[in-house]
């Protein structure tokens, strides 16, 4: 029997990465980043010089990309994070995944590993659509959000780019337009989800109030 799935969206630096991976291990199940699938897409898109207006170009490659519990892999070999959060690949990963074409071969990649996920006895699986489109259907969705000065200055701070703290908050204002401006799957919470605006919390009291609902939630299944 397989568990529950607990899906997390947000913009970034809302918190949703930390969160997600904390909660993941005081559950003691699968932490499933699905932004990798697009950001190992971008990266091969950077490695081939496709152009990132391309979107069947971009499907082509998309199609080389997998994804499981433990990340994501181009044609079979395992991509590291260091690589895929570079901030190159993360402006081309915003700009890949607005194309309908690769979104579609990207999909089903995702759904797949997170129902890996759950045979394996559950998963906290996060991204920007999780909620609303690659599994509608999971048993808890939150939505992490807060204010973006806060969310820039958690950026430079896990990234060690304090003093990058004006180049960091432009980033952030121009991923949050192309996300919820894209047409496909705009970055938004799922009508069902938990809305938790983090500003002003530490990271303990987030993950504390999805952990307790994960629990909850998990006892009545």
């Amino acid at each position: 029997m397989g568990g529950i799935l607990v899906a997390i969206d947000g913009p970034a630096g809302s918190g949703k990465s930390s969160v997600a991976r904390a909660v993941a291990a005081r559950l003691g199940v699968v932490n499933l980043n699905t932004g990798a699938a697009y950001r190992a897409a971008a990266l091969l898109a950077l490695r081939e010089n496709v152009d990132l207006a391309d979107g069947e170009g971009l499907a082509a490659l998309a199609r080389r990309v997998e994804l499981d519990p433990e990340g994501a892999s181009i044609d079979g070999a395992r991509v590291g994070e260091p690589e895929l959060r570079s901030p190159d690949v993360s402006a081309a990963a915003s700009k890949v995944s607005a194309h309908v074409s690769l979104r579609e071969v990207l999909l089903p990649v995702q759904r797949a590993a997170a129902e890996k996920a759950r045979a394996q006895g559950g998963g906290v699986v996060e991204g920007r659509d999780i909620g609303t489109v690659v599994l509608p259907d999971a048993e808890l969705k939150v939505y992490l959000s807060a204010a973006p000065e806060e969310r820039a200055r958690r950026r430079a701070y896990q990234t060690g780019r304090e003093g990058e703290l004006d180049r960091i908050r432009a980033a952030i204002a121009r991923r949050d337009r192309q996300d919820s401006e894209r047409e496909i799957s705009p970055l938004k919470p799922a009508a069902d989800a938990l809305v938790l605006d983090t500003t002003s919390l530490s990271l303990e009291e987030v993950i504390s109030r999805v952990l307790d609902l994960a629990i909850d939630l998990r006892g009545q299944t």
